[in-house]
């Protein structure tokens, strides 16, 4: 008897390693935003424009992704 495809218990280990890599994702990009936030706040205008566009692309990059992967592994 052959067996086709993925067993059930590695289906459940790849749905929680995405579930948790999601997670991450949300909390890094949070922390990137609140980096980014308390850099514009404390450097002023010392800080560099495009640093602080930056860091908030990819920190929404982040949360997006974050999202994404934890909604899509439910």
């Amino acid at each position: 008897m052959a067996v086709r495809g993925t067993s059930r218990a590695s289906r459940q280990r790849k749905r929680v390693r995405r579930r948790a890599l999601g997670a991450i994702l949300v909390l890094l990009g949070i922390l990137l935003w609140g980096g980014t936030a308390l850099m514009r706040v404390t450097a002023g205008h010392f800080a560099p424009e495009a640093i602080i566009y930056l860091g908030i692309t990819v920190g929404g990059a982040a949360v997006v992704g974050g999202i994404l992967l934890f909604s899509t592994t439910l």
